[in-house]
């Protein structure tokens, strides 16, 4: 019975997240697609792009592709970090060697062998010289899927100064490379173990194709890499500028996620998947059983078949992109009503990271309920015992009594960190963050507060925003040390200060009913993390194996990132902002 409950528990939160887990993985890419999309640029003759797009069917589940020529500017900026970023790969490599000394002979040359290929890229590009690698700074590049399998594909401008660089390569460290002939083209190929995916890379005339595959797909997927099973029908150029200008989208790099398709081509796959489970579990519960519920995964997917995403804007140290996970009509309708407008009205002009949340939880609640009817509805009509609806309807009824009740008071919530410094003991030496809590009713939360803490009762808080200090034990800490704290109000929130009663805050408006916003300071993150690693008590083997001059050179390459999420009539949206 306990491995039952473990399956059905298993199944349940994979039908939930289904389709959150497969974009997550492809959105993931697609933030690599944006690092090709700035590392190589983009082709200006469309006829380039054209002919890679020849090779991609035309009901492709997946694409992330950049047309448009990145500007020179952006190319020159990018250019210089990257030699930063190989910088650090480098360094990586250099203590993983350290620390694989009982490895064998072929595998330190391995390292080798791929550090002096990365050493030659940076320097080529710290001095002005791309074009010598082999890559053009106008290079078209592209995923997609064929046969179910992931394909890569960038054009260059000279396979011999490649095939140059691979040489060096090999003579620097020792290693020589597994190269082959695929066809007539140079190619190289890569195997893990038994099962695991192949990779084979292959140099055309003028490009760069690359795919992961299984062994039983191997030789379809090398004919593809090298032109000789080409799709019956390609993916159209006239397409593709559709998909961009129906979405506002730049092309400097861009694609969707059709989760349908993506779902209907491996629901095989999926259902050996859950099947695997079921043998290890040792459980009485039958493929019969485990085939109905993946019914409910296709009811979910229903709901949410595709995602966007693509390039807004950029210049020269600023990018903005979007996410959007569309839905059915129903389900965006509802997730439309979950935002509250925040009233918050400040926040920190310069945090280290924050957070905000604007949730109405009584209509998440009511939305909680929904899908746990949906949910019961699907299993019963596809016969998934696995699914059962008395413990569903019981687990949401649980969480709706906290929704209505604990949560219905809160409006906006919002934290922030904007400094902090640590000592030797771990503990905070300066500090300075602020939480507020948004409410419509600020008297309310404040009684709410004074019951949970009694020491409460008789602090006067002036409503003019005048902070006052806390009292000793206003807050529970067991004992822990806490910094000063001070605590404000408004007609709309209530602001705890951490260290700092006059943080600098700055007025803050969105024209967008946001669900959730987060913003992080790359630099000032690591540096935190880098100082805090110098005062642990292992921090000389640390410093000796690398890891703090790592998180150093992490640093020194961070931007700022920003994230606001809300819900349009396309379904639930990200919008990402990345600045250096």
């Amino acid at each position: 019975m306990k491995t039952l409950l473990s399956i059905r528990k298993v199944l349940i939160n994979g039908l939930m997240i289904a389709s959150t887990s497969l974009a997550v993985s492809y959105t993931a890419t697609a933030h690599a697609e944006g690092f090709f999309s700035k590392l190589f640029g983009s082709s200006s003759d469309s006829a380039s792009f054209e002919s890679m797009l020849s090779h991609v069917p035309a009901d492709t589940a997946y694409m992330m592709a950049n047309k448009k020529p990145i500007p020179k500017e952006v190319m020159d900026f990018h250019m210089k970090r990257a030699k930063d970023t190989f910088a650090m790969i480098s360094k990586m490599q250099y203590q993983a060697k350290k620390q694989t000394k009982d490895s064998d002979e072929g595998e330190n040359k391995g390292q080798a062998f791929f550090k002096a290929l990365t050493e030659e890229f940076a320097n080529k590009i710290a001095d002005g010289k791309y074009e010598d690698t082999g890559f053009s700074p106008k290079a078209t590049s592209l995923i997609y899927g064929y046969k179910d399998m992931p394909v890569m594909r960038i054009s260059i401008s000279d396979k011999e100064k490649i095939m140059e660089m691979l040489k060096r390569a090999e003579e620097d460290s020792g290693y020589k490379l597994d190269l082959t002939k695929c066809g007539k083209f140079d190619c190289f190929k890569a195997s893990g173990k038994k099962d695991a995916p192949q990779m084979a890379a292959v140099l055309l005339e003028n490009q760069l194709a690359m795919s992961l595959f299984s062994k039983e797909k191997s030789v379809e997927l090398l004919d593809h890499l090298i032109g000789k099973s080409d799709p019956k029908e390609s993916y159209s150029e006239k397409k593709w500028d559709t998909f961009l200008e129906s979405n506002n989208y730049t092309g400097y790099g861009d694609g969707y996620i059709n989760l349908k398709k993506l779902y209907n081509d491996n629901k095989e796959l999926i259902s050996e998947g859950f099947f695997a489970v079921n043998e290890r579990s040792k459980s009485k519960v039958s493929d019969e059983e485990i085939q109905a519920c993946t019914g409910v995964i296709d009811d979910h997917i229903k709901n949410m078949p595709e995602i966007i995403f693509g390039t807004k804007s950029l210049d020269v140290k600023k990018m903005d992109y979007e996410f959007v996970f569309k839905t059915s009509s129903g389900v965006s309708e509802v997730l439309q009503g979950i935002a509250n407008t925040t009233n918050i009205a400040k926040r920190s002009e310069d945090p280290i990271f924050d957070l905000g949340v604007n949730v109405n939880f009584q209509k998440f609640g009511a939305a909680l309920t929904t899908y746990s009817a949906f949910l019961v509805d699907s299993a019963e009509a596809n016969k998934c015992t696995l699914i059962n609806a008395k413990d569903v309807r019981k687990s949401m009824g649980g969480m709706m009594l906290v929704m209505n009740m604990g949560l219905s008071q809160f409006k906006s919530i919002y934290l922030s960190l904007n400094e902090l410094e640590m000592d030797e003991r771990m503990q905070p030496k300066k500090i300075d963050a602020i939480l507020s809590i948004g409410s419509d009713s600020v008297d309310g939360l404040l009684g709410m507060a004074t019951m949970m803490s009694p020491v409460l009762a008789n602090l006067k808080i002036p409503k003019d925003g005048t902070p006052v200090k806390l009292p000793a034990g206003a807050i529970p800490s067991k004992g822990m040390p806490l910094p000063p704290l001070s605590i404000s109000r408004s007609d709309t929130a209530i602001n705890i200060m951490i260290g700092n009663d006059k943080p600098a805050l700055k007025d803050y408006k969105s024209d967008k009913a946001e669900i959730m916003s987060f913003a992080m300071d790359g630099k000032r993150y690591y540096k935190i993390l880098t100082n805090v690693m110098k005062t642990l008590p292992k921090a000389k083997d640390a410093q000796d194996e690398g890891v703090i001059d790592m998180m150093e050179s992490m640093g020194s390459l961070m931007g700022k990132i920003q994230e606001e999420i809300h819900a349009d009539k396309r379904g639930l949206v990200i919008d990402y902002h990345l600045q250096y």
